[in-house]
């Protein structure tokens, strides 16, 4: 059973990964970057600087940026988008500490932001949070789209309140959502919401993989933590 945590085409087998994408497809789509994870970028840069402030400012420019001219120096190439922009991030942090004082002081603030270990455990978190709301906000689109799909609503409940049973589950959506549903009938719809969640998940992992192989999508889904929600579905 696969305990997700609360928070298009559909993979359907390891082999089609390189169907799907052969580059970070953010890159190609900086406003779409912005919406689904700024988040991470903003807690990295709140973990890295000395103070908010400067945070909020890299921030501002470094989303704007990226808005009107895209990411710097970018030729992608096999590897993970986030390693690449965690470097890119890390690089605009330091270009605003330099131009913001020209004091010899600013040495130590460019020592603070060198010591980033803490900061990059925050970056992975982070982003594992923001690749698990993206597909949260996916399950629930899909909902939408699908006559009769209760997808989002039932996993989300299993989710919220793990402790009641399939009867109390199915009374909670039946009441949320206006349509009638049976204890049975909600064991089947969460049993495909959790496969189609962990579809759902798998995709968004490759949009952040260049040259994606089975072996690279592993490994990410590993280093995030995740992969304990897709395990059966590489396996298949």
């Amino acid at each position: 059973m696969v305990d997700v945590e609360s928070s298009s085409e559909v993979l359907e087998r390891p082999h089609e990964l390189k169907q799907i994408s052969t580059h970070w497809t953010m890159v190609s789509n900086p406003s779409r970057f912005v919406t689904r994870y700024g988040a991470a970028v903003r807690t990295y840069l709140r973990a890295l600087l000395p103070t908010r402030d400067d945070a909020d400012d890299v921030e501002q420019e470094f989303l704007l940026q990226v808005v009107e001219r895209g990411f710097p120096t970018v030729a992608p190439g096999r590897g993970y988008f986030r390693h690449y922009l965690i470097v890119v991030v890390r690089n605009a942090a330091l270009a605003h500490l330099k131009r913001k004082s020209k004091q010899t002081s600013v040495s130590a603030d460019l020592a603070h932001v060198a010591a980033e270990t803490d900061a990059a455990r925050e970056w992975q978190l982070s982003w594992r949070e923001c690749v698990l709301q993206n597909t949260w906000h996916a399950l629930r689109d899909h909902q939408k789209r699908t006559k009769g799909n209760q997808f989002h609503a039932v996993l989300k409940v299993s989710v919220d309140h793990p402790e009641a049973d399939s009867s109390s589950h199915a009374a909670h959506v039946s009441k949320t959502s206006g349509q009638e549903l049976s204890p049975e009938a909600f064991r089947k719809q969460l049993s495909r919401a959790r496969r189609k969640f962990g579809e759902l998940l798998i995709q968004e992992v490759t949009r952040t993989i260049s040259d994606v192989t089975p072996e690279l999508l592993e490994e990410e889904l590993r280093e995030l933590d995740l992969l304990k929600y897709v395990k059966d579905l590489l396996e298949s």
